[in-house]
């Protein structure tokens, strides 16, 4: 049994994975914002852009059960529109959510995971190395907990501490609803913000159920060795191959052909 903290778990991957470690038998605290009371999982408010509810809330896990096991970083956000007219409050907000929150939670937590050799768990996204036009922010945020994941992992290798990143790819979870749309300037662009946005949420209509999400992140727990990047789903253990592989301007006309043109 591990005591696990999930940061953004009342609702998509965040919710069903928290019941999920709890049907396997963890004992399970859930940070968000707002929430509301479930019998299985122990919420805690907790904006993980604010260090000083970050640090309070770790502390009142320490106090109550004397260790934290694994940290699963699933907090984050989205923002459309093309850069162009992408505002500084949104900017800040996907960065302060979907970089400073995993910086947050690491810092607060780490003297406590050294004690148990334990588990940091950051959920990314195959937007992490396939950019997405027109989601800019996310992509280039979903980058960079990708490249913290592989750098952490090799600060804290030494002390037993294992760093994974997940990469989901279209999930049908309310994160598609939840997106911060930024119309703005589509006339200008031709119609393509849009056109491209949509294609984006059919796409995640018709995605992965996020339990599948959750019984990879349960291997990684418990696994004693597990990869440092774990991408899920076969169809995009292949996409990110074909990637990977493609001549960089063939790769770059496919996106653009599928999701700007």
């Amino acid at each position: 049994m591990k005591v696990i903290v999930i940061t953004g778990a009342t609702s998509g991957i965040g919710a069903v994975t928290a019941k999920f470690l709890v049907d396997q038998g963890h004992i399970v605290y859930g940070l968000s914002r707002s929430f509301k009371e479930n019998d299985s999982v122990t919420y805690l408010s907790c904006d993980v852009t604010n260090r000083i509810q970050v640090k309070d809330a770790i502390s009142h896990i320490i106090n109550i059960e004397g260790r934290i096991d694994v940290i699963i970083n699933n907090a984050g956000m989205g923002i459309s529109g093309a850069l162009e007219f992408n505002n500084s409050n949104d900017i800040n907000n996907i960065i302060g959510v979907n970089i400073k929150g995993i910086v947050n939670i690491v810092q607060a937590t780490l003297p406590f995971l050294r004690e148990t050799k334990g588990k940091i768990i950051n959920i990314g996204s195959v937007a992490s190395i396939i950019p997405i036009p027109f989601q800019s922010f996310y992509s280039i945020t979903k980058s960079g907990v990708l490249m913290l994941s592989q750098t952490l992992a090799m600060e804290v290798k030494p002390f037993g501490i294992k760093v994974t990143c997940v990469l989901p790819g279209d999930t049908k979870t309310e994160f598609t609803k939840n997106r911060k749309k930024e119309i703005l300037g589509d006339d200008i662009y031709q119609g393509r913000i849009d056109k491209s946005v949509s294609k984006m949420e059919k796409d995640e209509l018709k995605g992965t159920e996020p339990l599948k999400v959750s019984q990879v992140i349960n291997k990684i727990i418990k696994k004693k060795n597990p990869k440092v990047i774990k991408v899920v789903g076969f169809n995009y253990k292949m996409l990110l191959f074909l990637y990977k592989i493609l001549p960089s301007r063939l790769a770059f006309w496919v996106l653009y052909k599928l999701y700007a043109k």
